[in-house]
């Protein structure tokens, strides 16, 4: 007798991230705080130039993630459109 089981495979899929399953719900003044945050910690990541291009690019896509939502307001648009040119600025001048 043979028996078959099926388990889930956490490797089928290529998204591991946890916190992506809830960026999916989060509104966009919550993923506009997160460019801001993203885009502190890469300025306080001076000394760590792997670092600060890492919080530069999450920063950044956190900004056109808000920039692209439809239910953006000017201000929040305004807001994101600073974010991604900072953080495009802190990639570009950030030696690798």
């Amino acid at each position: 007798m043979t028996i078959h089981t099926t388990a889930t495979d956490p490797w089928s899929t290529t998204d591991h991230d946890p916190i992506a399953l809830t960026a999916a719900i989060s509104s966009t003044p919550a993923i506009l705080e997160e460019a801001r945050s993203d885009l502190h910690d890469a300025v306080a990541a001076h000394d760590d130039p792997h670092r600060r291009v890492q919080y530069a690019r999450a920063a950044l896509d956190n900004a056109v993630s808000v920039m692209l939502a439809g239910d953006a307001t000017t201000d929040e648009y305004r807001h994101a459109e600073y974010y991604a040119a900072e953080a495009e600025g802190l990639i570009a001048n950030t030696p690798q």
